[in-house]
Formats: structure tokens, sequence, C-alpha cells
């Protein structure tokens, strides 16, 4: 990490003096040519001029601050020692990291954005704005900022990136279809906001791939959004509509937006129950837990998830009403 960040700095450097870049000025660090091209810092092969020439920089290039860990450090990430592979395997965009690096010893220029792209680093990067002093790893900030990127992502990419995430967990074949691959784009949406890590899709996605009405009671959450005043009355009303409405679809894909609407409105006719009496009992029955993706998005995916010949069978809304009811009714 500390390498990485201080060949960043040498390679703005460079870059703005309209210089080649090459790894000549990084021998002695450990830093591999994948990751650095991984990063997006485009480097060329240095003639034995330009190695030479390397070895020339400004002194505060030679005593960068230190870095401190992090307190407490998550995943074990939290120090100048994480190594950059680490964080790729994690499922930290590599834009991310190199804005991250970027502010772990150098101050952006007053009234700049600290999200910053490569392109806008090479424009305000100055060697005056390095701190003098030893910074902190701060594990927030790489989490808020790889978040941030996260969102900014086209999920064609993230869908690419994520498939090693969710064929290791088990969820889907190592060859995708296009409708799959589509439908994957849709599990990625609606559950992007305020994923940290690629790598945590899996953990984020079981509540489409791996619903169990058995587990979800064992949720502090979900045990409290049943036993509040009337969750009963939801779930039997909510339960009933649902497998009525099944029963007449003729074998159907029959949950969509509009339905789960219209059975919400009329299971809140029949027990007068609103807010989060009404609709934390529901998401527990469809999800496994009170919170989550908007169930109008989720509902479909659902749905059209459970059509689907994957590793791990998704549960239509259906199939998770009967397993929810067998449990706690």
């Amino acid at each position: 990490m500390a390498a990485a960040r201080d060949f960043l700095y040498r390679w703005l450097w460079r870059r703005k003096q309209g210089e080649v870049v090459s790894l000549a000025g990084a021998d002695a660090q450990p830093m591999w040519r994948q990751e650095v091209t991984w990063l997006g810092l485009e480097l060329a092969e240095a003639t034995p001029a330009e190695k030479a020439e390397a070895a020339i920089e400004p002194e505060i290039l030679r005593r960068l601050p230190e870095i401190l860990p992090a307190e407490p450090a998550p995943w074990g990430v939290g120090s100048g020692e994480t190594p950059v592979a680490q964080l790729h395997e994690l499922g930290t965009l590599p834009e991310a990291l190199v804005n991250f690096l970027a502010l772990l010893g150098w101050r952006p220029p007053e009234g700049t954005s600290d999200i910053l792209t490569l392109e806008q680093l090479l424009r305000v990067f100055t060697l005056e704005q390095i701190v003098p002093t030893p910074v902190r790893f701060a594990a927030a900030k790489l989490r808020e900022l790889n978040r941030y990127w996260l969102q900014q992502a086209e999920l064609d990419r993230l869908v690419a990136l994520s498939l090693p995430y969710f064929c290791a967990a088990g969820y889907i074949p190592d060859e995708l279809s296009e409708p799959l691959r589509q439908w994957l784009k849709d599990v990625i949406a609606v559950v992007l906001p305020g994923l940290d890590y690629l790598s945590l899709l899996p953990q984020r996605t079981r509540l489409i791939f791996r619903y169990s009405a058995q587990t979800c009671l064992e949720f502090p959450e979900s045990r409290l959004a049943l036993e509040r005043e009337g969750a009963r009355d939801v779930i039997r009303e909510f339960g009933q509509r649902v497998l009525e409405l099944a029963a007449g679809s003729g074998g159907n894909r029959w949950m969509t937006t509009s339905r789960l609407q219209a059975i919400i409105t009329q299971v809140k006719a029949a027990t007068h129950w609103k807010g989060r009496n009404l609709l934390e009992p529901i998401r527990v029955m469809l999800t496994g837990l009170p919170f989550g993706p908007d169930l109008e998005q989720l509902v479909p995916i659902i749905e059209q998830g459970s059509y689907f010949q994957l590793p791990v069978h998704v549960k239509s809304c259906r199939e998770r009403v009967l397993e929810f009811c067998s449990f706690f009714v």
C-alpha cells in the first residue's frame, strides 16, 4: 500500500513534467507491473538514460509521510503494509484505490473535491500539498470512496467483475446466458446502494439466492418485527391472498409489482395496520429481514430468478410464503 502510494505520487509528478514514466524509479519497491497497470498508471520501458534520470527527483518524494495503521482494521485492511492485491481481491475498484492513495498524504487544493479521477489528479496534483507529518490509514474513507465509485460504474462492468464472487458462492454457473446476465444486472442494481466492496455481493444477495424462513427467525430484527402488535394478522392475511392469487395464476409468473401493491392495500384494509406494523412482517416473509432493498424492485427479480436453472434455486414469492407459514403460523 505504501509502495503504491509512493509510486502514484512519483507517477503524477513525472507525468506533470511531461516525462515518460517507467518502473525504473521504483525497482526497489514491492510493486508488480500488473498492479500498476490495474491501477491505470500507464508505463513505458525505460532506457538506461531514463533509469539514471529516474533517480533524480525532489527530496520531498524521498521522505513521504509514514502511513499509520487504522483503528480498527476491518477485513484486515488497515495499514501501509496492506498489499494492493488484497484490496483488488476484496473488490475495490482501481479508480477508488487511486483516489484513496492520492489522499493518503496529500491534500487537494482548497475548493477542490476529494472525489478525484486520475485525470483530475493530473491537473491539480502538486508537491506542495504533500503533508509533512504521518497520516493514518482511514479504512472508513476507503469504504466511502469505493462505495461512491461503485455507484458510478456501469452495470455491465460490475457484472463482469462480480462473476468470480457469485461463482465462488455457488450462486450462478460459470457460463451465463444473455437472459441470466441481464437478470444479474438487475440483482446487482437493487443491492448496490450502500455496497462497500464487490466481494460482499454474495452476502448482500443472500435474501435472493438463499432465502430460509427458519434462518430468518434467528435475526433479532426479524423476531422483533414479528413480535410487534398485529404482525400475525398481517402475515395471515398476506399469506392467504398470495396463495389464492398463485392458485388462480395457472402457473404463470404471477407476482408483479402492481399485484404486490394491490395485495398490500387489501391487507391494510382488512387488518387496519399501517407503517412498520404492516410492511415489516411482509418484508420478513419475503426476504427474511424487515429492511433492505425496495420490495417493489425486489419482487420481480425474485420471480424471474425462480425460473432460471441455477446451482442454488431462487425461491419464488409463493414458495417463500409457504415455507414461512410452515414455520411461523
